[in-house]
């Protein structure tokens, strides 16, 4: 977490390339280390978003450390409430914007090159063909949108955005929330090469809201992964709560130690 603090330190602040970046004006601390506080979770109001929890055999060892997370937790000073968010999975369906954003920002960012570009536009990048085969589909599904940002599909989904934004704060009001706690996936990383499923991270980047991921443990090892596999945890708050999160992930942190390096790390020295 300390890691953390210090890049995001560098990294917060307004930046002309990236427009909404003019909201961050006197709102970022002048140093994020401040919030890297041992005793973070003391009085705090965590809600366990059940929603996010898988409830078949797959998802059993995230549920297993993540539970076992929530307890820690618990027995660090925080008040962990059971949590649910009406019609969340109807709220979060077909709510993702890349397709119909993605051509428009990707030709801006070529043309920002000048000379330096190696290709000029989307299409001429699907044309040279460098990049991997399983991106493809996508590729040319986005260099069919002819002006995406007055789509009014993609106007319905900034809507729908809106309102999950709504039913997110609504439920962190009703219940006195410091943040929103649940697995970053609900099943264990899948091999290299297979397709990753029950994500989680729709709410952060459907809502705009802050969320931190960190260690949450290990699932039981096995001949494949003698050490397990280690499990996320995020936690998620409302704008600009970046230093609650900070807080409350670095005293899990410190308190669970659950984070072990992986056998092929030497020794690091300072």
């Amino acid at each position: 977490m300390e890691d953390a603090a210090r890049m995001l330190d560098v990294m917060a602040g307004y930046d002309p390339d990236d427009p909404i970046t003019a909201f961050s004006v006197q709102k970022i601390p002048k140093t994020y280390t401040v919030f890297l506080d041992r005793d973070g979770l003391k009085g705090s109001r965590i809600g366990v978003l059940m929603d996010f929890f898988g409830s078949e055999t797959v998802h059993q060892q995230v549920n297993v450390v993540t539970e076992a997370a929530i307890r820690k937790m618990a027995e660090a000073g925080a008040t962990m409430i059971r949590i649910r968010i009406p019609n969340l999975d109807d709220i979060t369906r077909d709510i993702q914007l890349p397709h119909y954003e993605s051509k428009i920002a990707f030709n801006n960012y070529l043309a920002r090159l000048g000379p330096r570009a190696p290709v000029k536009t989307l299409r001429e990048f699907i044309a040279r063909g460098e990049f991997h085969r399983s991106l493809r589909p996508e590729l040319e599904a986005d260099e069919q949108v002819v002006d995406g940002l007055n789509d009014s599909e993609y106007k319905n989904r900034l809507l729908r955005r809106n309102n999950l934004r709504q039913a997110v704060m609504t439920v962190m009001a009703e219940n006195k929330l410091d943040a929103i706690l649940y697995p970053h996936q609900r099943r264990l990383v899948v091999p290299i090469g297979e397709e990753q499923v029950d994500r989680n991270g729709v709410l952060s980047n459907a809502t705009g809201f802050p969320a931190i991921a960190f260690p949450g443990g290990f699932s039981t090892p096995t001949a494949s992964a003698p050490a397990g596999v280690p499990v996320g945890i995020e936690l998620l708050g409302p704008d600009w709560s970046e230093p609650v999160l900070i807080k409350l992930a670095y005293a899990f942190e410190q308190t669970a130690k659950v984070r072990k390096p992986p056998p092929s790390t030497p020794p690091l020295t300072r």
